[in-house]
C-alpha cells in the first residue's frame, strides 16, 4: 500500500483543493442516482406496469430511468472543471518539492542524481495523471458499489441475502491482494530509474566509452537494465491475472446464485418476478461491472500511484528534513553568526577543506573572507548560509544551530549571492521580487537604484520587460546588478557575497558593497579585489590550516600571507 510518508506528500499536495473536492462529492450524489434506483424502478416498471397489465404505467417507470441517466450525464460534464482544480495545483505542489529537494541535495553531495529527471518528469506526470483518472473511475464506482448495495437492501432483503455474501468477502479480501501489486509496482518504477541511471551515465560518458573501446560494456549496462525493467512489468502484469477470480466470485458467482434461485424464490412467493429482475438488474448493470473495474483498472492505478508515491516521498525525505531526528527551531533572536571549532571535509576520508575555524560576526557586522583560489571561501559560505553540514562544529544564527532551522525561515533570513547569476526568463518584476513576493514595484525599484541596477532596468523596459533569452540579453555584469538588486530587496538579514560582484567594475562594485553594507543586517563579502576587504570593518584570511582575523591594516602589518595577497591584488584593484 502507499507508504505513511507517501499518503503525507499526497495529503499537502491536496491541502487547498477541499472546495472542488466537496463539490466532486456533491455531484457524485447525483451520479449515482441510477445505480441506486436501476433495479428498484426496473421491478415496479414490471410488477405495476407490464405484468399489471398496464404498459404505459411501466413505460412512464422506465422513462425517469431515462430522466436520472440523463442527470447523471449532466452530472459527469459538470465535475470536469473540479478534477482540473485538484489535479493542477497537486503536479505544482509536488514539482516544487521535488525540485527543491533536488537542488539541496545536490548541493550537499556535490554532485546531481541522474534519476531526478525520471522523477520530475514522469514519475510526477504519472502522479498527477493517476489522481486525475481515479477521481474520474474509482470515485464513481465507489459511489456505484454503495448506491447498488444499498438499492438492493431496499428493493428485497432476500435477492440481498443471496447476493451480498460472496460480494463483501470479495471487497474484504480485495484490500490484501494490494499488498503484493504494490511491491512489483514498485519493482517497476525502481526498475525504470535504473533505466534512466544507466542511460544517463552512457550517455554522459560517450567520449570515454569510445576511446577506451568500452562499447558493449556500457550496451550491456543499459541492456541488464532495461531486461530487469521488462521482468518487473511482466510479474506485475501476470499478478494482474488474481482479479478475473475476484470478478468471478464476487459477480457472477451471486448472479448465477440468483439465477438458480430465483425460480424457486417467485413460485413460493419469497420475491416478485419484478424483484427478481430488479436484483439481476443490480447485479449486471451496477454491480459487476464496479466490481470488474475496482479489482483491474481502479486497483492498478492504486497501486501504481501508490508504489510512485512512496518513491518520490524517499528522494523527497518527508519527515527527515531536519538532522539527527531533531525538531527544527523556529525563529532566530539574533542575525549574527557564530562559527565554533568548524570543520568540512567532502567526504568522510577527504582532508577537511576546513580545519577546527571560529569565527564571531555580530549581527550589523561587515565581514571580508579572502584567500587564495580553491582556499575555501565559497565553502565556508555555503556553511554559513546552511546549505551544507559541518563535519563537526557548529554555525549558529543568533543563538540558534543553522542546520536546525526550518529550512523556509533560513532562507528567508540568510541570502547567498554566488558568483554565477541565475536570471531567469520572464518579466523583470518577477526577476527581482523572487525571494520578496510581496514587494511592491516602488521597492523593487529603490533596491534596483540602492545597487545601481536601475539603469539595466532602464534600458531593458522597465519592470514590465520580459527576459526572453537573458544569456543574451544581459552581460555578465548586468545579471550580477538584477541579481544584486533581488538580494536587496529580499527580507533577509544576512547576506553573503560570493564574489557576486566579479563581473562589476571596481566602481559599480563599491555602490552594490556600500549599499549592503548600509542596509539593517549583516554582511559576509567573499572579495576577489583588495578595495573590498579596505571597506569591511573585519577581515578573515584563510590560509591553509591558519586563519587569520583583523582589519586590513593589522593584518597588512601582521599577516605575511595577507600582504602577499594584497600585493598581488594592488596592481589589479583599479580595474
Amino acid at each position: 500500500m502507499v507508504s505513511r510518508d507517501g499518503l503525507r506528500l499526497l495529503r499537502s499536495g491536496l491541502r487547498g483543493s477541499r472546495r472542488p473536492l466537496t463539490r466532486l462529492a456533491a455531484w457524485s450524489l447525483v451520479e449515482a442516482s441510477p445505480a441506486l434506483a436501476s433495479g428498484w424502478v426496473t421491478a415496479a416498471a414490471i410488477d405495476r406496469g407490464f405484468l399489471a397489465d398496464r404498459p404505459f404505467t411501466g413505460v412512464a417507470w422506465l422513462g425517469l430511468l431515462a430522466v436520472l441517466y440523463g442527470a447523471r450525464a449532466g452530472a459527469e460534464r459538470a465535475m470536469f472543471p473540479y478534477f482540473a482544480a485538484v489535479v493542477e495545483p497537486l503536479r505544482d505542489h509536488l514539482v516544487r518539492v521535488l525540485v527543491g529537494t533536488t537542488v539541496e541535495q545536490a548541493a550537499r553531495r556535490g554532485r546531481a542524481d541522474s534519476a531526478a529527471v525520471a522523477r520530475l518528469t514522469r514519475q510526477v506526470e504519472l502522479v498527477r495523471n493517476l489522481v486525475a483518472t481515479l477521481l474520474r473511475t474509482a470515485r464513481p464506482l465507489a459511489v456505484t458499489l454503495v448506491a447498488a448495495v444499498t438499492g438492493l437492501l431496499l428493493l428485497d432483503p432476500v435477492a440481498a441475502a443471496v447476493v451480498l455474501p460472496p460480494l463483501l468477502g470479495v471487497l474484504l479480501v480485495f484490500p490484501l491482494t494490494l499488498r503484493a501489486m504494490m511491491r512489483r509496482r514498485r519493482a517497476v518504477v525502481l526498475a525504470e530509474e535504473q533505466v534512466a541511471v544507466r542511460t544517463g551515465e552512457a550517455l554522459g560518458a560517450a567520449r570515454d566509452i569510445f576511446a577506451l573501446s568500452a562499447r558493449e560494456h556500457a550496451v550491456s549496462q543499459v541492456e541488464a537494465a532495461t531486461d530487469a525493467y521488462v521482468r518487473a512489468g511482466v510479474s506485475a502484469a501476470r499478478f494482474g491475472a488474481v482479479r478475473v477470480l475476484l470478478v468471478f466470485l464476487g459477480g457472477h458467482l451471486p448472479l448465477l446464485a440468483l439465477l438458480l434461485t430465483g425460480p424457486w424464490l417467485v413460485t413460493t412467493g419469497r420475491i416478485s418476478p419484478g424483484e427478481l429482475v430488479g436484483a439481476i438488474t443490480y447485479v449486471t448493470g451496477s454491480l459487476i461491472g464496479a466490481l470488474t473495474a475496482v479489482t483491474g483498472s481502479v486497483g492498478g492505478y492504486w497501486t501504481q500511484l501508490g508504489s510512485t508515491l512512496t518513491r518520490l516521498a524517499e528522494t523527497a525525505d518527508i519527515g527527515s528534513e531536519t538532522p539527527s531526528g531533531t525538531a527544527p527551531v523556529s525563529l532566530p533572536d539574533g542575525f549574527g553568526l557564530t562559527v565554533e571549532r568548524l570543520t568540512f571535509g567532502y567526504g568522510p576520508h577527504a582532508e577537511p577543506v576546513l580545519r577546527d575555524l571560529s569565527l564571531d560576526v555580530p549581527e550589523g557586522g561587515h565581514l571580508a573572507i579572502v584567500g587564495a583560489s580553491g582556499i575555501g571561501k565559497s565553502t565556508l559560505a555555503g556553511l554559513l548560509a546552511g546549505l551544507d553540514t559541518p563535519s563537526s562544529g557548529t554555525v549558529r544564527l543568533g543563538a540558534k544551530d543553522i542546520t536546525r532551522l526550518d529550512p523556509g525561515l533560513r532562507a528567508r533570513s540568510i541570502t547567498l549571492v554566488p558568483q554565477e547569476a541565475y536570471v531567469f526568463h520572464g518579466a523583470v518584476r518577477d526577476n527581482l521580487r523572487y525571494l520578496a513576493p510581496a514587494a511592491t514595484d516602488a521597492e523593487l525599484a529603490d533596491a534596483a537604484k540602492e545597487v545601481g541596477a536601475d539603469a539595466v532596468i532602464e534600458r531593458l523596459g522597465g519592470l514590465d520587460a520580459e527576459l526572453i533569452d537573458p544569456a543574451t540579453q544581459l552581460s555578465a555584469g548586468e545579471r550580477q546588478l538584477l541579481v544584486l538588486a533581488r538580494a536587496f530587496a529580499s527580507p533577509a538579514r544576512v547576506v553573503i557575497l560570493d564574489e557576486a560582484t566579479c563581473h562589476l567594475d571596481p566602481a559599480a562594485e563599491a555602490r552594490a558593497e556600500s549599499a549592503f553594507a548600509a542596509r539593517p543586517g549583516t554582511l559576509i563579502v567573499i572579495a576577489h579585489r583588495i578595495a573590498s576587504a579596505r571597506r569591511a570593518r573585519g577581515v578573515l584570511l584563510l590560509d591553509g590550516d591558519r586563519a587569520d582575523r583583523g582589519t586590513h591594516e593589522e593584518l597588512l602589518a601582521t599577516a605575511a600571507g595577507y600582504a602577499d595577497l594584497a600585493g598581488h591584488w594592488s596592481p589589479w584593484a583599479a580595474r
